[in-house]
This record gives C-alpha cells, sequence and structure tokens, in this order.
C-alpha cells in the first residue's frame, strides 16, 4: 500500500498529459505508440528491440508504479487501419490460492485508486467468488467514465491454476441500466 500515492499521483496527471496512458491517444498509430512507450517515465521495455517485430507490443511494457506490489504489463487492441482502440493494464500472474488473499488486496486498493480519479464508478459488484468464473476467465467488477469518452472496466481473472488483476480503457460510453 505505499506505492498508492505515488499511484494516486500517477493518475492524477494522466489527464494533464491528455491520455489514456500517459501520452497515448485512442486513434494512435502502432509507430506512434511503439515511440510514445519508448520515450514514455511511465514504463519499461521489458525486451530488446530487435524483438519487437517477432512478438509485437502485448506484454512487453510493464508499468514502473506497482498495485499492491503486482507488476503491470500493457497489452493493446487495434483496428483494421492499425490505430490504438483499447488498452489494457494487466498484473502479473498469481497462483490461485492467493486470489483470496493477495489478488483480492491488490482489487480493494486499485478500486480505491481509480474511484479517487474518476469518483464512484458507474457499476459496482462484489469481489467475485472464484467458483463463479466458470468458463469466463474474466470478471468486470467496476465501470468508470472519464469526462472525456473513456469507459474504464476492471476486475479479476482465473485462468488454469493462475489469477490476475486487469484494467481497461476503451474510447466509448457505456449504456449501463440502473
Amino acid at each position: 500500500m505505499r506505492r498508492l500515492p505515488f499511484l494516486t499521483w500517477l493518475l492524477l496527471a494522466l489527464p494533464i498529459n491528455a491520455g489514456v496512458y500517459g501520452d497515448l491517444q485512442f486513434g494512435d498509430s502502432r509507430e506512434t505508440i511503439t515511440r510514445k512507450l519508448s520515450e514514455s517515465p511511465l514504463v519499461e521495455q521489458t525486451i530488446d528491440n530487435t524483438y519487437i517485430a517477432r512478438t509485437g507490443l502485448n506484454g512487453i511494457y510493464k508499468c514502473k508504479a506497482k498495485i499492491s506490489g503486482l507488476v503491470c504489463q500493457l497489452y493493446f487492441n487495434w483496428d483494421q487501419h492499425d490505430r490504438l482502440i483499447e488498452i489494457t493494464l494487466r498484473s502479473e500472474s498469481l497462483n490461485a490460492d492467493r486470489y483470496k488473499t493477495d489478488l483480492k488486496q491488490a482489487w480493494s486498493d486499485a478500486g480505491a485508486l481509480f474511484a479517487k480519479v474518476y469518483h464512484k464508478p458507474k457499476q459496482e459488484a462484489p469481489y467475485p467468488d472464484p467458483s463463479s468464473f466458470g468458463q469466463h476467465k474474466m470478471m468486470i467488477s467496476h465501470v468508470w467514465e472519464s469526462d472525456d469518452g473513456v469507459t474504464i472496466y476492471m476486475g479479476s481473472g482465473m485462468d488454469k491454476n493462475t489469477c490476475f488483476l486487469f484494467v481497461r480503457f476503451v474510447p466509448t460510453k457505456t449504456d449501463l441500466k440502473s
């Protein structure tokens, strides 16, 4: 929890940059995103540049700030014109036996952090019981909307014998029924 003040500052500073994450913008080309990430003080590249053509950008940048001690990596989705349409921060995977302890703490800390930045979520659900995953690998528990039309989804995931936290940014408002 010691890093929570830094993360709060970091997220509060993001709107100043007018980007989704740092200065990354929806609609940016893959080349622009690559350049911005290489210059960003928020992330560090985990592989040598010579391998990017083979791996792509997904998972090769990790966030310098941690959430409850968990390292998060960035994942991207692109439209048919290679323009950015989604950013996901995904925590490192933990053994499934840590779902009710360490991951729950990270989920709680992340929820509090995003509530400070984006205010009360439009939707908030309790922490999912592990048995509720079934065929689903990820469950959204929180939904926020930024003032500039970005929807932020947060939740937890389970895959095989591991669990993780995710935060997904998309450039559309979500129509949630009351």
